[in-house]
């Protein structure tokens, strides 16, 4: 891996049993991740994409092959080293936010810091003011219930960012959204990409996709079938 690179991932495999089926549902994946890049990954669903996903956040182990991070490999860390590498390294945005229901917003955004070297003192600060930068001063108590969709979404990606990770993988972030919020959302990420940090979304949008990204990559059942140049420079 060069000094440009912050992920490479060679013959990736994920195999999934079902009874007495087997399901591929990655086929020898090989990508290189730009450190800075916004990349999207496209595709139908069970194409592989969100698999992906979640193995590069280190939800999921490989059946085969390697990721290759600054911080390890993910295919031989072990549990210790995996979860300090999704401690650290790696913010995740889901499609369905996620939030613990019973929680405030502040108090969701401080949960991702207990396994962080943060201060038990600072969590509360360092999440009111995350959740303050993206535009929630006004929603630091309410819970979930409480928040429109795409507040809930702020909220997520308030968690993702408090730990100011290496990388930001949102699977999905506009999926339950409407268009207007969908852009802000996007806009988000953008923003935190054009300070230095590296995100990886996967979305049935292509048109988000291509107006947001550096690059486009399509998936089909288990492999990258076709890449192409999106709209940021």
């Amino acid at each position: 891996m060069n000094s440009t690179q912050i992920i490479s991932i060679s013959s990736l495999t994920k195999r999934y049993t079902l009874g007495a089926s087997e399901i591929w549902a990655l086929k020898g994946v090989d990508l290189s991740v730009r450190k800075g890049e916004f990349l999207s990954l496209v595709g139908s669903s069970g194409s592989g994409k969100s698999t992906l996903l979640n193995l590069i956040g280190g939800l999921d182990t490989p059946t085969s092959g390697l990721i290759e991070t600054p911080t390890g490999k993910i295919g031989t860390m072990s549990p210790r080293e995996l979860a300090r590498y999704r401690a650290h390294f790696v913010g995740m945005i889901f499609q369905s936010f996620n939030l613990v229901p019973h929680r405030t917003a502040q108090a969701n955004v401080e949960l991702a810091l207990y396994f962080t070297d943060a201060h038990p003192g600072d969590r509360a600060k360092l999440a009111s003011d995350m959740l303050t930068h993206l535009g929630l001063k006004d929603r630091l108590h309410h819970r979930p219930a409480d928040l429109s969709g795409g507040e809930q979404q702020r909220v997520a990606i308030a968690r993702a960012l408090v730990k100011n990770p290496e990388v930001l993988l949102a699977d999905e972030p506009t999926g339950n959204l409407d268009r207007d919020n969908s852009l802000a959302i996007c806009e988000l990420l953008a923003d935190w990409n054009r300070q230095g940090g590296t995100v990886i979304m996967v979305t049935h949008n292509l048109d988000l996709a291509r107006q947001y990204s550096h690059r486009v990559l399509r998936m089909d059942y288990g492999v990258i079938v076709n890449e192409t140049e999106g709209g940021l420079p």
